[in-house]
């Protein structure tokens, strides 16, 4: 609901661009460090599942002052304490995804694809529901949808405490040292800024070609079915090449994307265009948390998950949001995809060559290790 819709109902409420691309800031800048503020005090704590109900029913009650509110500021505060609640819940629910998978972290997509699925099936109800009852109407669905959450979060919590190794902050700083953790970090932002333009103006771009609400809800939603092809088929996917690889393939989807998206510009090509979302979104995000999981101490899970949503969602997507947001109306969709374009290519590149040596390493000693067996 928040991706197709929010920004024409920023819109219609009569902001401008700037406004439009502040307010769709606020959460990404958030997210730059109250995710992993509230993972890292998870971790510390090991209440990872009680934060994320309290946060998630926090949530439910701000989101309906949301459409409920005409001035900047008044929106603006509303979506400041709805982001504090927000942004950390994803990451809490990755790691507690991968606590509760052990070592099976290929299963993690299993698990993940029935986001997808409700994204799905959220993108087209609320295209044509906004289509007949107005934006207005179809924004408190938010709402709904985070009471949704909290209740199937109430029911299904655990019943034991989980027992896990004491971490400290050497351990964390440790990890911080790791440079294919930074690497990752570094790639996965440059990566989100490039999303800025098309997360930001994407439906209204499709309005301006003259396509309805219902077909922007349809091109969102069509996004998601080729992400969750990949995540149908992720275990086998595994199978045929490494993380790596698959995290190259899909950082290099990315300016390909965007290329495309400047001589997007009928309905057809359009929705063609979005099937690229399988890489650009589908195996990236699955390749870097798996990753990352595979990076940190079993302690650490929810601090490294928290800090790698806080750089690439929170501070990746605000410098891209606001980006957007100042430069839409000087320079147009063609140019700004023409940047994002750029910007990824050179996430792939930083990412390709930094980690080579890593891989070349892990590669000679499997072939030693396979060679000492066969003996």
């Amino acid at each position: 609901m928040f991706e197709p819709f929010l920004t024409p109902f920023w819109r219609q409420i009569g902001f401008p661009s700037v406004q439009i691309g502040l307010l769709n800031s606020i959460m990404p800048g958030v997210a730059v460090f109250v995710p992993f503020l509230w993972t890292a005090y998870a971790d510390a704590t090991r209440q990872g599942e009680r934060i994320f109900l309290a946060n998630t029913w926090i949530c439910a009650l701000v989101a309906l002052l949301i459409p409920n509110l005409g001035r900047f500021f008044a929106v603006a505060t509303a979506m400041l304490a709805f982001s504090l609640f927000r942004t950390p819940l994803i990451p809490l629910a990755n790691s507690m995804t991968f606590r509760a998978l052990a070592d099976r972290r290929q299963g993690f997509a299993a698990v993940r694809l029935w986001g997808t699925v409700g994204y799905i099936l959220t993108a087209v109800g609320t295209g044509i529901a906004i289509d007949r009852i107005g934006l207005w109407a179809g924004m408190h669905g938010i709402s709904v949808a985070m009471i949704a959450c909290g209740l199937v979060g109430w029911f299904g919590r655990s019943k034991r405490r989980v027992a896990l190794p004491p971490v400290g902050l050497a351990d964390f700083l440790q990890t911080l040292q790791n440079r294919q953790f930074l690497l990752l970090l570094v790639a996965a932002a440059l990566a989100r800024v490039s999303f800025g333009p098309y997360e930001t103006f994407f439906t209204i771009h499709l309005e301006r070609l003259g396509l309805s609400r219902t077909f922007a809800g349809t091109a969102w939603a069509l996004a998601a079915v080729s992400e969750l092809a990949v995540m149908l088929c992720w275990a086998r996917m595994c199978e045929h090449a490494t993380t790596r690889a698959w995290l190259i393939a899909a950082l290099a989807s990315h300016p390909l994307r965007w290329v495309l998206s400047i001589f997007a510009q009928d309905a057809f090509t359009l929705l063609l265009t979005q099937l690229t979302h399988a890489l650009a979104f589908g195996v990236f995000y699955l390749a870097a948390v798996q990753t990352v999981d595979a990076l940190v101490p079993d302690g650490l899970r929810a601090s490294a998950q928290g800090l790698f949503a806080s750089v690439t969602f929170g501070l990746g997507g605000l410098v891209g949001n606001l980006l957007g947001g100042l430069l839409y109306e000087p320079l147009g969709m063609p140019w700004l995809y023409a940047a994002a374009a750029v910007v990824s290519a050179a996430a792939t590149v930083l990412y390709w060559a930094g980690t080579r040596q890593a891989a070349a390493a892990g590669r000679m000693a499997t072939v030693h290790i396979h060679g000492g067996k066969s003996r």
